[in-house]
């Protein structure tokens, strides 16, 4: 198996593919304990608010380690950038995005990412542009709307939100493959989540009821959603994404509905169907073409 994935992925090595495809896991896991969380009667921002805040408290004392290593004066816009346009904002967006749109829909959106990302990558650094990695974008976006589909109509108003909160993913993205090699990926992921909860501080101060009435589950849906499904994971994410380039880190908002209804699957009993298979190939066959030069160009 492992050969399969390693000729099949020949220009991603074979360690990054498996470490995206956890990272997709990881997030493709958090829907459930979001859902869970909404039964238990949590508002979008609340749950955002106090997931920041846990992955903070979580992420600090590595933060304070790493300190000592690395300069804060290399390092602080990136802080204050990565910590709006990857968690603050997008986040946010999405939350209010949630009300309005279903879980299909959103995925659909969020997964523009990848296209945005090309886009934008293909528009500012010229030497960048690849047919394989465009048609494998495209042909991962239609694995992904024959994977999920919309659930229900597309919002006009949270739509724009959601495209609005994958820009901000996409221009974050390709900041963080540029960033020069002195600069440390993963302090910038422990620091962007320690600015991002401090930016959704108000909104944390407004759950005061909330997090008096919390009960024990609740909790322990919030603390994987902090500690595990927030800083490991985008500590981890963060720094591959230097490693194999924004467009193919991108690919993981693919990933994620894939990772999320494999775990339907296996953990719930769900129904296994012919366009969950159809679509999740033509996902993997999208991140084949965006892999399928031997020799890619340098980054500018």
């Amino acid at each position: 198996m492992a050969s399969l994935l390693r000729g099949l992925f020949f220009n991603m090595k074979l360690v990054d593919f498996l470490t995206l495809l956890f990272v997709s896991i990881l997030w493709g896991g958090s829907f459930l304990f979001l859902r869970l969380l909404v039964l238990e009667g949590l508002a979008p921002l609340e749950i955002v608010s106090i997931r920041m805040m846990l992955a903070a408290l979580f992420i600090t004392p590595f933060f304070i380690v790493k300190f000592k290593k690395y300069s804060f004066y290399d390092h602080g816009f990136a802080f204050v950038l990565v910590g709006i346009l990857n968690t603050a904002l997008p986040f946010t967006l999405f939350a209010f995005a949630s009300v309005e749109l279903g879980a299909g829909s959103l995925s659909i959106l969020q997964a523009t990412v990848p296209i945005l990302t090309a886009l934008l990558l293909f528009s500012i650094y010229k030497g960048e542009f690849s047919v394989f990695k465009l048609i494998g974008v495209v042909i991962g976006f239609v694995g992904l709307f024959v994977l999920v589909g919309p659930s229900g109509g597309f919002d006009p108003f949270s739509s724009i939100l959601c495209i609005i909160a994958s820009l901000s993913y996409a221009i974050a993205g390709i900041y963080l493959a540029k960033t020069p090699e002195h600069i440390s990926n993963s302090f910038i992921g422990m620091g962007s989540i320690i600015v991002g909860a401090i930016i959704m501080l108000p909104f944390l101060l407004n759950t005061s009821n909330t997090l008096q009435n919390l009960t024990r589950d609740s909790w322990t849906y919030l603390a994987i959603l902090g500690v595990i499904n927030t800083s490991l994971a985008y500590v981890i994410f963060i720094k591959l994404i230097k490693k194999i380039g924004p467009i193919n880190a991108s690919f993981v908002t693919y990933l994620v509905p894939v990772s999320s209804i494999s775990l339907g699957i296996l953990v719930l009993d769900e129904a296994f169907t012919i366009p969950m298979f159809a679509g999740s190939m033509l996902i993997f066959m999208g991140v084949f073409f965006a892999n399928s030069e031997k020799k890619p160009k340098k980054l500018l």
